[in-house]
């Protein structure tokens, strides 16, 4: 998003308090250690506590807890401190399971218990949502969490990274680019660890080395595997900042011969600095080109630089939601934006209904085709485009009963959503979205055009951390 983080995170949590001009400035000092109240969370998963009126962002901090903090920065409208110890503990502090929690930046939450985590991230939806939308009602139902919160992110990555002279694994440090080595990772899934961990001795062995951005030296980035939650098959990624390695399609082979779920292993070539992880070309050293993962009954092909749900019991509950929610006595056409591989549309399509699935990448496009085709699925139609130009035309035609919305994170654009209400005029629209604020405004704009928010679902895709998914469904007024 266009914001830095930490500004998005203020204005989300309404926690900015301003001064009058004149006032003396009581900001804290860095380095000083106070005794704080947590009474708040933010979205970005941080603890909120106050001394006097400024605001000072916590992290492993829970609201009811009193803690003592050392204050390591200290902006105009507000600062952060580090946890030094908890004096008084929230009934919900549990020991994290990971080694690394704390300095590793890839989980936020693990000091929480988990149905802790999915109380807090309600209270966030309905406090964001409320905020934006005051005087609307907001039928918010109770998170759908996961049966168990361990090992569930299908999508494993690892940065590559140099640890006592040999290539490690690893994640960023917390609030920070700066690379630390990592012996274990609960959230992903075993089977995504155990292919990445093969794929870390095989480049050992091969003595290749991990890039270097700043000496511009070495070779590899990223290693990524997708592992099937159905489907017991993974699909590693190797990302590369050049195609200077030798033996590729050896590495590939030697990779699935030590491990035989592995469908693919495939090269991104990616030489550009920053968090970009593929690079524009992705290519297949051994094996498949497609992983196959089965979701809500459906085989899905996907490649490796085709978006898929990070969690397979996450995408399963997302579908069942879908589905729940376009009654099976719908009749008319159906238009799913965003489409993806077809998540939502060869489900439904595989059901009976007819749908329209508009995507952007094309390689998604085919991957969905190819679903499409292997599963025997007919009464779907994919159009190839951005949907802001593709829309234009299908407004033109035929009407649609119900419309998907499954847009980036930043939400759908106000020239989207003013085309599906004053020109195709739906029944019902289903939004689909990643985060409480860009759904807040898709909310504001569906209401002033007249819908009526009858459900928001919201899911918990990643354990542990404060993200929110949610499943908006309004119906047209007559």
């Amino acid at each position: 998003m266009s914001r830095s983080r930490e500004n998005h995170t203020v204005q989300r949590t309404h926690s900015e308090t301003r001064r009058p001009p004149g006032t003396r400035d009581d900001r804290p000092k860095v380095g000083q250690r106070l005794t704080v109240e947590i009474n708040d969370i933010a979205l970005g998963g941080e603890a909120i506590a106050r001394d006097r009126q400024y605001v000072l962002f916590v992290a492993g901090a829970i609201p009811g807890e009193r803690v003592e903090i050392e204050v390591t920065s200290t902006g105009r409208r507000y600062g952060r401190g580090r946890l030094v110890r908890v004096i008084h503990p929230a009934p919900s502090r549990v020991p994290a399971r990971c080694r690394h929690f704390g300095e590793c930046g890839g989980c936020a939450w693990q000091h929480i218990d988990y149905a802790d985590q999915l109380r807090l991230k309600e209270r966030l939806l309905r406090s964001t949502l409320e905020h934006n939308l005051p005087g609307v009602h907001l039928p918010i139902r109770p998170m759908i969490g996961q049966a168990d919160p361990w090992g569930t992110r299908n999508k494993v990555h690892f940065l590559v990274g140099l640890d006592r002279g040999r290539a490690a694994l690893g994640h960023f440090r917390a609030h920070s680019r700066e690379f630390i080595a990592v012996t274990e990772c609960p959230v992903h899934s075993a089977a995504g660890n155990r292919v990445a961990r093969t794929m870390l001795h095989l480049l050992n062995q091969h003595e290749v080395a991990p890039f270097d951005e700043s000496a511009r030296s070495g070779a590899v980035r990223h290693v990524l595997v997708r592992s099937g939650g159905n489907s017991d098959e993974c699909q590693a990624v190797l990302v590369a900042a050049n195609r200077k390695l030798r033996d590729l399609a050896r590495l590939g082979n030697e990779l699935i011969a030590a491990c035989p779920n592995v469908a693919g292993v495939h090269i991104s070539v990616n030489s550009a600095p920053g968090t970009v992880v593929l690079g524009s070309h992705t290519e297949k050293i051994a094996g498949r080109d497609r992983l196959v993962e089965e979701i809500a009954g459906v085989r899905f092909a996907v490649s490796p630089a085709t978006f898929f749900q990070t969690s397979s019991v996450g995408a399963a509950r997302l579908v069942e939601t879908v589905l729940r929610v376009v009654p099976v006595t719908t009749s008319g056409p159906i238009l799913d934006l965003y489409a993806g591989v077809g998540l939502f549309a060869a489900p439904l399509a595989r059901r009976g209904h007819r749908v329209t699935a508009v995507e952007e990448n094309p390689q998604a496009v085919a991957d969905g085709i190819e679903t499409l085709r292997s599963n025997g699925v007919s009464g779907c139609r994919f159009q190839s485009g951005k949907v802001e130009t593709v829309i234009k035309k299908l407004a033109r035609g035929a009407p649609f009963d119900v419309v998907i919305l499954d847009p980036p994170r930043e939400g759908c654009p106000d020239w989207v959503l003013g085309m599906i209400t004053r020109q195709i005029r739906p029944q019902r629209v289903i939004d689909v979205s990643c985060d409480p604020t860009a759904l807040a405004r898709d909310l504001a704009a569906l209401t002033r055009a007249r819908y009526r928010a009858i459900e928001i679902q919201p899911i918990d895709m990643f354990p542990h951390t404060p993200h929110i998914e949610s499943v908006a469904v309004l119906d047209r007024l007559s």
